[in-house]
């Protein structure tokens, strides 16, 4: 039998990273609070913030106006939001007197996706209300659209501030973190001292 060299293959070493630098559980909490603050702020912010939309005239408004007040289908996830529509809808009516009206009605965010919803899930039956609801569209889609993704867009600052707050917390949870401060119940100083709050 004939001798044959089995070749020999060299591992290379494998390079030793250094360790990431533990980052202080003190200054995990103070970015975790101002994130907290930041959400705070966001939603307050959208809840009192405004889109137009372009109703283009008395018409339309008021077509539209009896259909959420007489007409609209409604459930469990869909009635507080009804009603806050409407409630928004009766205030911004009192622009309908005024013979300069812009034919903008201005709409809290979570109304104009309530809006949206509502005019998504319209039915109805013959050939009459399928017309009233084409030329609702026509008029109005548009705009409500529009506003719709305004409104995503604005939302986006609240979902990255969400998403940073997840990470944090799951750090704070479950990752190495260097300990600089003691945990008192759910109350943590970050200058090493409890709190007593």
């Amino acid at each position: 039998m004939e001798k044959t060299e089995t070749p020999v293959i060299e591992l290379k070493k494998v390079p030793t990273v250094e360790a990431e630098a533990l980052r202080k559980r003190s200054e995990v909490l103070t970015e975790h609070e101002d994130l907290q603050k930041k959400n705070e702020e966001l939603l307050k912010e959208m809840q009192e913030r405004e889109y137009d939309v372009d109703f283009k005239s008395k018409s339309v408004f008021t077509r539209l106006y009896k259909f959420l007040e007489k007409d609209a289908p409604w459930g469990h996830t869909t009635a507080a939001g009804l009603i806050m529509l409407h409630n928004n809808l009766k205030q911004e009516k009192e622009k309908l007197k005024n013979e300069e009206w812009d034919k903008l009605i201005k709409l809290r965010a979570i109304n104009v996706t309530t809006l949206w919803t509502m005019l998504t899930k319209m039915e109805g039956s013959g050939f009459h209300e399928a017309k009233n609801f084409v030329e609702l569209m026509a008029a109005i889609g548009q705009s409500i659209s529009e506003a719709v993704r305004q409104v995503h867009m604005d939302n986006q600052e609240l979902r990255d501030n969400h998403e940073a707050l997840t990470k944090l917390d799951h750090l704070l949870d479950h990752g190495p973190l260097e300990e600089d401060c003691k945990p008192k119940g759910d109350a943590v100083s970050s200058n090493g001292e409890e709190n007593n709050t």
